[in-house]
């Protein structure tokens, strides 16, 4: 493992602990996955920082996008479902009914 990547899986470990919403989450994950594999293409184009910097910008826009996307599903859900417990669980959203009739 080099250098920039377990800097990446450092800084999105760190970050990770600290966030307050899944969309924050999401770019947080997004753009150290990104890193991680920017560096590998950009090592076999010829520079690992270039690749790695446009991966974290691309990783991460697009994970804070789903991460926002699927909150805003979430509040949807939980305006429409009446009677329903609505959250986001992990890459998901759980919906429990108080009853076992669905």
């Amino acid at each position: 493992m080099n250098r920039l990547t377990a800097f990446s899986l450092l800084f999105a470990t760190a970050t990770l602990t600290s966030c307050a919403t899944k969309a924050q989450t999401g770019a947080v994950v997004g753009a150290a996955g990104g890193a991680v594999v920017g560096g590998a293409i950009g090592k076999v184009a010829g520079s690992t920082a270039k690749g790695a910097i446009i991966g974290a910008v691309v990783g991460g826009a697009a994970g804070a996008i789903i991460g926002h996307q699927m909150d805003k599903q979430a509040k949807e859900l939980e305006q429409n479902i009446k009677g329903a417990k609505v959250e986001r669980v992990g890459e998901g959203i759980q919906v429990t009914f108080e009853s076992g009739l669905l």
